[in-house]
């Protein structure tokens, strides 16, 4: 089997060279693997050496203005069929904000087209036929793919997929995050294949894309596989020793967003480094900012040094403010886990680290208010808690939804003291939405890809 694989996001960067994959992939001696990658070459080769892997530097390439104009009107469209979704609440607050009102018109527009019989896959479908990518178009002829998967799903500057599609090669879509089937709009290429991370997922590509049931197989999430060995992690003692406090401590994390897109991050670690500083708890506790890869180091620095508290900036090179150019140090990933696996309270503002705390069976406290900050709708943090993606969080009651100061410091006491509350919601939200916890995930992916091939090969 060979396969392409395209990595052009973070996510997928991680799931390819941070875990098992291309050891299971490889597993098989007639197996060749070529990424197809964004990411910087020379740090890229030093991930993973095989003489069966081939790492290929790929260059974006932007689509026609005829493509463009196209997919606007597919994302009128798709705006139009899926009024419900992330995408079109989130694009429905932009507009609110940049004051657009042609969107309505053009809506309107849509809908009438819709009437007519147009859809955004019927558009989608249409616009396969014009991307054209020269240098994709040699690697396919020298490689001869059975199969190119990518899990960008909002590839607006990869003509490669179109490119495959024009050859006939198969297109795999391995979806990245929690909220990409409702969050990114319609896809530029649909794909033959699908792997999701569970049921309810699966539904959401069906209902938002409609992509076949049958044509996806559900694998569970590869960057969680190393929080299902929680043994191979930092021990209590050698992480509380780092931060200079005793095990017995308690850590609260908060866990920061893109301050370009969330402002209130500064003003709750100053109420949090002040709640922390006065030690109003039964346990000692220690506060321990986790600084997300998309943010702004630099609005951090008037926090470090304060007693009680630590930040901590993810370990990578370059930055993925505003874009995709970070990449994270072999550390980084073992850090990361081990700072969730020995965190006792998560407190964030609509993160997907949700998800990544129920597999620690961590508390989480929903920072839904914005600190103090007198700010619009279309800048409150309120706004994350109304996307369609997050509502199993809300249907299945697993966090603590917290709307001032008040109701933080009650939730606070309260799983400090209990931190089994909502062991349960949170276990039955890991289901719904993570699916396997086995840490096998590597092995379905494979698993599912070899099937397909040998399908379409028969």
């Amino acid at each position: 089997m060979n396969l392409i694989l395209i990595v052009d996001t973070v996510q997928f960067y991680r799931d390819v060279f941070r875990s098992r994959l291309l050891e299971e992939l490889l597993a098989d001696g007639n197996n060749r693997i070529t990424v197809y990658c964004t990411f910087n070459l020379e740090a890229t080769t030093k991930e993973f050496q095989h003489e069966r892997l081939r790492i290929v530097p790929l260059k974006r390439k932007k689509p026609t203005w005829f493509s463009s104009l196209l997919f606007s009107w597919a994302k009128d469209l798709w705006t139009v069929e899926q009024p419900e979704s992330s995408f079109t609440q989130k694009r429905m607050v932009e507009a609110l904000a940049r004051k657009r009102k042609n969107l309505d018109f053009r809506l309107g527009l849509a809908r009438l087209a819709l009437r007519m019989g147009l859809t955004s896959q019927g558009i989608i479908r249409f616009m396969e036929q014009f991307g054209h990518d020269a240098d994709f178009e040699r690697l396919i002829q020298e490689v001869k793919p059975n199969a190119v998967v990518f899990a960008n799903m909002i590839p607006s500057d990869l003509e490669c997929l179109k490119e495959a599609r024009r050859h006939k090669i198969p297109l795999i879509l391995a979806v990245a995050s929690w909220d990409n089937p409702t969050s990114k709009g319609p896809l530029t290429v649909l794909p033959d294949y699908t792997l999701v991370w569970s049921t309810e997922m699966k539904q959401e590509m069906v209902q938002c894309h409609g992509l076949p049931a049958e044509s996806m197989a559900m694998v569970g999430v590869i960057y969680f596989e190393n929080y299902f060995a929680p043994e191979r992690l930092m021990t209590r003692e050698k992480f509380c020793e780092q931060l200079g406090v005793s095990p017995e401590t308690k850590i609260i994390q908060f866990a920061t967003g893109d301050s370009a897109i969330i402002r209130c991050n500064q003003p709750f670690v100053r109420l949090l480094q002040r709640i922390v500083a006065e030690q109003p708890f039964d346990h000692p506790c220690h506060l321990l900012v986790r600084v997300s890869p998309k943010d702004i180091y630099t609005l951090y620095q008037e926090f470090e040094g304060k007693p009680h508290s630590t930040i901590q900036y993810p370990l990578g090179e370059g930055a993925a403010y505003g874009r995709h150019s970070w990449i994270p140090k072999a550390e980084e990933d073992y850090e990361r886990a081990s700072t969730l696996k020995n965190t006792d309270v998560l407190l964030t503002s609509g993160s997907s680290i949700i998800l990544d705390a129920c597999c620690f069976d961590i508390p989480v406290v929903n920072l839904a208010y914005d600190a103090g900050l007198d700010l619009p709708p279309w800048q409150t943090v309120t706004r994350f808690f109304k996307f369609s993606h997050a509502k199993p969080v809300e249907q299945e009651d697993a966090t603590w939804m917290v709307h001032d100061d008040e109701q933080l410091m009650a939730a606070l006491r309260e799983v400090i003291k209990t931190p089994q509350v909502r062991h349960l919601q949170r276990q039955n939200l890991l289901s719904r939405v993570v699916c396997y916890t086995d840490g096998k995930t590597c092995k379905r992916w494979v698993d599912a890809v070899t099937a397909f091939v040998q399908a379409k090969a028969n």
